[in-house]
C-alpha cells in the first residue's frame, strides 16, 4: 500500500516522540538533514524543485518543551505559534485551516503532530476535511497519520530507544516507497525514584538509505 508521507506521535523509554517517513512515487531522490534543531527533506537536483515547490521543508523542528512535525512549511509556523504561547492543538488547528492541503496536482493533504510532555497532537487538512485530535501519550504507544489511504489517526507499532531507533523503524513501516525518515526524542534527565524524567530539549535523528 502507498500512503505517502507519514507523520507519528508517540513515547517510548518514558520519553515522547515524533517520526516522519518521506514516502515519495514522483521525487524518491531527496533526503533528510539535520540543521540545527531542525531536520530539513530536500531533493537531491535542486532542479526538482522547478518541478514541484512543496518537496524542500523543515520536516521536524524543535523546542525546549514541544516537538512538531509535518509535511511542509507548516511545522515552521506551527513552531512560530507555540513559541509566541499557543497551545499546540490551536497552533496545529488555525495554521491547517489558514493553508489548507496543498494545491498541487493530487490535492496532497498537509499533515502534522506535536509533543509537549505526555500529550500528542496530530492534525490533517483535506480537501474536504480537516480534523486535528489530542492524545495522552503512554509507553510503547503511537499514532500515526498519512497523505493517502491511513489518514485517520491509527495506532502504529513504532517506538524506540533512540530517535535514531524511531527513524530507522518508521523506514522500515510496511508502505511502499520508502526514501528517507527522521525522528526528534525527548530528552531525559535520568530516573527519579525509579521513573524517566525528560529534560529540556530533544535529541534529533535522520534515516537515509543511500
Amino acid at each position: 500500500m502507498y500512503v505517502g508521507r507519514i507523520v507519528c506521535v508517540g513515547r517510548s523509554e518514558g520519553r515522547s516522540w515524533v517520526a516522519y517517513r518521506v514516502s515519495s512515487r514522483s521525487f524518491p531522490n531527496r533526503r533528510a538533514e539535520i540543521r540545527g534543531q531542525s531536520v530539513l527533506v530536500q531533493p537531491l537536483n535542486a532542479a526538482d524543485l522547478a518541478r514541484n515547490p512543496y518537496i524542500a521543508y523543515n520536516c521536524i523542528r524543535v523546542l525546549d518543551d514541544a516537538a512538531v512535525v509535518a509535511n511542509g512549511t507548516h511545522a515552521d509556523s506551527i513552531v512560530e505559534k507555540i513559541e509566541d504561547g499557543m497551545r499546540p492543538l490551536d497552533a496545529i488547528s488555525l495554521c491547517l485551516a489558514t493553508l489548507g492541503y496543498e494545491r498541487d496536482e493530487l490535492d496532497t493533504p498537509r499533515i502534522a503532530g506535536a509533543v509537549r510532555g505526555d500529550i500528542g497532537w496530530l492534525g490533517i487538512a483535506r480537501k474536504d476535511k480537516l480534523c486535528v485530535q489530542e492524545f495522552k501519550l503512554e509507553d510503547g504507544w503511537a499514532r500515526m497519520v498519512a497523505t493517502y489511504e491511513k489518514t485517520g489517526f491509527d495506532a502504529v507499532g513504532l517506538g524506540g530507544k533512540d530517535p535514531g531507533d524511531i527513524a530507522r523503524q518508521a523506514f522500515d513501516l510496511s508502505f511502499e516507497r520508502p526514501v528517507c525518515a527522521a525522528a526528534a526524542q525527548a530528552r531525559s534527565a535520568g530516573p527519579v525514584k525509579g521513573l524517566a524524567v525528560e529534560a529540556k530539549g530533544f535529541d534529533l535523528a535522520i534515516y537515509n538509505p543511500m
